[in-house]
């Protein structure tokens, strides 16, 4: 329960791509959003460090137990995203902060993809695809595995 709940937060990652990508100016038309930063835990992240389009930036705080089963992401920008119910994976944590081969106590990854179901503000095409990874610290800290992404 508790790695779905911190996957669950981190598809929010990906989301700022979608959301541009369809009814913006023709210039931006299938641009690409990476987010290369998540800082969070248990209870709420924040994603940060987006390019590519007109998202601010980064997130609002965002509930991880609302995106357990989907839920809306708020931007900065202002425009709202709603995602499903993130599809969940395990992946390597080789490249986690904190991995040490062999070690007692490791972090884990998880990869994940989800569907965006609705989007208000920016006209996205829906429905839309977000994925990407993050890691899981021993202390309930969430990090992202490396630059996640939509179009």
């Amino acid at each position: 329960m508790r790695r779905v709940l911190f996957v669950a937060a981190a598809v929010a990652l990906p989301l700022s791509g979608v959301i541009l990508t369809v009814g913006t100016p023709a210039a931006w038309a299938g641009v690409k959003i990476d987010c290369t930063t998540i800082n969070g835990n248990f209870s709420t992240i924040t994603v940060s460090g987006c390019t590519g389009g007109d998202t601010g930036g980064h997130s609002q705080p965002i509930s991880t137990v609302a995106l357990e089963s989907g839920g809306t992401v708020h931007w900065v920008s202002g425009s709202t995203t709603t995602i499903s119910k993130p599809t969940i994976a395990p992946t390597s944590a080789k490249k986690c902060p904190g991995y040490v081969k062999g070690a007692s106590s490791e972090p884990s990854a998880e990869k994940f993809t989800a569907t965006v179901t609705a989007d208000h503000g920016d006209g996205i095409k829906v429905p839309g695809k977000a994925k990407g990874a993050v890691c899981i610290s021993q202390s309930d800290r969430i990090t992202a595995l490396k630059p996640l992404k939509a179009s």
